[in-house]
């Protein structure tokens, strides 16, 4: 946990001061940019925000030269350079298609009707000019100036002509800026590079409590956006200012990891200082007060009632909150520890139930579990969603979240019933006889004799299937319920996390993998430590 935390607050600003600032292309000019069957207009005027001390840069952007360049551009741009870069992109590959056709016909063994075929994909297919020539990218100056967010005072201004060309200045103050930037003449468009002016995160919590984030760095402002002639000034957001190109493995530190960690890294050193505490408290009283067999009983007791209690705990304290309002890692934490909690004892029951001589007992018990495991794990969610309500129209009132948790807690039940069932046909009939023959009745082998000794043996199937639950509850997504994978769809899905699914998905994968070790490495402790056996003590 220490190296974890260190880690946490570490490596961000060493990320942060090894990595260059991912750059961010603005086009400049009043010329239409067509792409495809899409048109874009570069935005004159755009506000940004920045912190005191944080030098910015201004030049015009070297991968205007060609259309190669063009096409590996990499960094965050705004909608008309997106354009086009993407014009460059569709040339190149027209290009590329119309070298590939003639390369086919150049070959001997077509017949007639393929090299017709083949000259008229050739004639329909016509290659436009560069669009570095077409679009005159950065043969006129840039006018660039720096306003004060507040006050539209000039900070600073300069005419970009050449390459060499650079407007270096430092920011005064925290807070929002406005960058003005118009090409001198009338036709052609030019394409400016800007170093430390990121986009921004939105976070609306309220209608008066608007928040500005960089995507960059954890520098936050809440104050409000500059305005012209009474209208708000268009900023530099995300949305409108996508990432683009391959990130290196040092820019995907510093976009991503970074700045995550610099949001976990607080709670984690309060998680941390928890458990040192409590580690700690026990260690000091186990020094006070010797630890003895009563003590030691004691501890294992209190262990297990606060782990009994503490899913009801956490229910209780969850069920001031409407379950529809769930959503996250939380409803996959509650529909799992509900699902292991109350299933577990539903499928001793019916385990028991199963091997019982009563016939009536006997056959409901094998009715119930081969018909749910007979069936899908979503058909019965889609049975506790859908249809349940058509049976009994007052189900409606149930919250979905708690239909869900019943549903499966029943599945789980009837899977769970099986593998305690092999762990009683794994015990001697011996000791049921021997037990049978000192005095004891059926309630008492079964409590003391035979259930403990089974529950030990099937261990790892029990873990296996409280694992095989935590990751099927993904399923409850397709029900309309906001669990982990849901959570990551809808985040994906906002246009300023647009192709970030890779991260995303990696993202849940990992935190799936550690809690589902976690769950295993905890089963081979519970084995190691004789549980469930007899113990020299």
């Amino acid at each position: 946990l220490v190296v974890l935390l260190a880690i946490t607050f570490v490596l961000p600003p060493v990320v942060t001061a090894l990595t260059p600032p991912a750059s961010t292309y603005l086009a400049a000019g009043d010329v239409a940019i067509a792409s495809g069957t899409v048109t874009e207009t570069p935005v004159p005027i755009v506000g940004f925000t920045g912190r005191a001390g944080e030098t910015i840069e201004f030049r015009l952007a070297d991968e205007a030269a060609s259309d190669v360049a063009l096409a590996d551009i990499s960094g965050f741009l705004d909608r008309a350079t997106a354009a086009v870069v993407n014009a460059a992109k569709n040339r190149l590959t027209t290009a590329d298609e119309l070298l590939a056709l003639e390369q086919r016909l150049e070959r001997d063994l077509l017949t007639d009707a393929q090299r017709e075929a083949l000259v008229a994909e050739v004639s329909a297919l016509t290659v436009p000019p560069p669009v570095s020539e077409s679009l005159a990218l950065n043969a006129q100056p840039a006018l660039v100036q720096v306003l004060k967010g507040d006050t539209l005072e000039v900070l600073a201004e300069a005419a970009l002509a050449t390459p060499d060309d650079v407007l270096t200045f430092v920011l005064p103050d925290d807070g929002w800026y406005v960058l003005t930037k118009r090409v001198e003449g009338e036709n052609g468009v030019t394409l400016l590079e800007a170093v430390n002016v990121e986009p921004l995160l939105v976070s609306e919590l309220s209608a008066i409590d608007v928040r500005y984030r960089s995507m960059v760095d954890d520098f936050e402002t809440a104050e409000t956006r500059p305005r012209i002639d009474g209208r708000d000034v268009p900023m530099l957001n995300i949305t409108d200012h996508q990432y683009a190109g391959e990130r290196s493995p040092a820019e995907f530190m510093k976009l991503h990891i970074a700045p995550f960690l610099d949001q976990v890294n607080l709670p984690f050193l309060l998680l941390t200082v928890a458990a040192a505490a409590g580690y700690g408290s026990s260690r000091l009283l186990d020094r006070v007060q010797p630890r003895t067999l009563k003590t030691r009983r004691l501890s294992w007791r209190a262990i297990q009632i606060l782990l009994l209690i503490s899913p009801i705990v956490i229910y209780v304290l969850l069920s001031a909150v409407d379950p529809q309002r769930w959503g996250g890692l939380l409803l996959t934490f509650m529909l799992t520890a509900v699902g292991i909690v109350a299933s577990f004892p539903i499928g001793v029951l019916l385990a028991l139930g199963r091997r019982s001589r009563l016939p009536v007992v006997k056959w409901t018990c094998i009715l119930f579990i081969e018909l749910v495991r007979g069936v899908p794990l979503i058909s019965v969610l889609f049975i506790a969603n859908l249809m349940l309500p058509l049976v009994n129209p007052a189900l409606v009132s149930v919250s979905g979240v708690i239909r869900a948790m019943v549903g499966i807690t029943l599945f789980s039940a009837a899977y769970l019933a099986e593998n305690v069932r092999g762990g009683l046909q794994s015990i001697p009939p011996g000791q049921e006889e021997a037990a049978k023959a000192v005095g004891l009745n059926g309630v008492q082998v079964t409590l003391y004799i035979t259930l403990p000794q089974a529950l030990r043996a099937v261990i790892p199937a029990l873990v296996g299937q409280a694992i095989a639950l935590f990751k099927d509850t993904s399923l409850v997504a397709i029900i309309g319920l906001l669990d982990l994978t849901r959570i990551a769809d809808s985040t994906i899905s906002q246009p300023e996390f647009i192709g970030n699914r890779q991260e995303t998905y990696l993202f849940i994968s990992l935190i799936y993998f550690a809690f589902s070790y976690l769950m295993a490495l905890v089963s081979r402790k519970v084995e190691e430590s004789g549980s469930g056996a007899a113990r020299q003590v």
